[in-house]
């Protein structure tokens, strides 16, 4: 026996039409793209932090340039950190996106957040320690602590800022703020994605 009109079952909603349980799973795709970014980047970040750190050494060396030890444990946690920062800024990227609305402006966003602290910091630092202390706290920018190799001992006085090799925070800590601006940049893009549905 089948039904029509009124016989059919009374639900609620626009015309009492019902919708099925997929429909909750509608934003889906989306964290199936950020995956995908992520996976994609975290492999090939692999392969490049794998090559420039074995070849890098041997260049390094073979031109006569001390190039301080490191354990093998810390040379993979280097490697492994450095794939993982760049895949999780590939999905911050992505969630900047989706805020923003524009590719350009996305990337232009990350880059001044990740990129331009570094810069500050490590590779042209022009601050001085305090600031320069704080943006490797607080920005994504700390994420670079997983390249850290060199240990810091309270009995030795010493400059320790990162573009001497030394972080404020350990490693994995670093590496867990540029996650927490992920997650923040993740849950913004969501809010946003729900918000221009409805």
């Amino acid at each position: 026996m089948t039904g029509t009109g009124d016989i059919a079952p009374a639900v609620s909603g626009a015309a009492g039409l019902g919708v099925t349980i997929a429909q909750t799973l509608i934003g889906v795709f989306a964290g199936l793209i950020a995956v995908v970014i992520g996976a994609v980047t975290f492999v090939a970040g692999l392969a490049g932090a794998a090559i420039a750190v074995t070849e890098g050494q041997r260049v390094l060396r073979g031109h006569g340039v001390y190039v301080w030890p490191a354990t093998a444990l810390t040379e993979v946690r280097v490697i492994a950190g450095t794939a993982a920062v760049l895949a999780v800024a590939a999905v911050t990227a992505l969630a900047v996106g989706t805020v923003l609305r524009r590719s350009a402006a996305a990337v232009a966003t990350v880059i001044v957040v990740i990129v331009a602290p570094y810069l500050l910091i490590v590779a042209a630092p022009i601050l001085p320690a305090g600031p320069a202390d704080w943006l490797a706290r607080v920005t994504p920018a700390a994420a670079f602590a997983v390249q850290q190799t060199l240990v810091q001992y309270p009995q030795v006085s010493n400059v320790y800022v990162p573009s001497a090799g030394y972080y404020p925070l350990a490693p994995w800590a670093g590496f867990a703020v540029l996650c927490g601006w992920a997650a923040l940049a993740l849950g913004l893009a969501a809010c946003l994605l729900r918000r221009r549905d409805a």
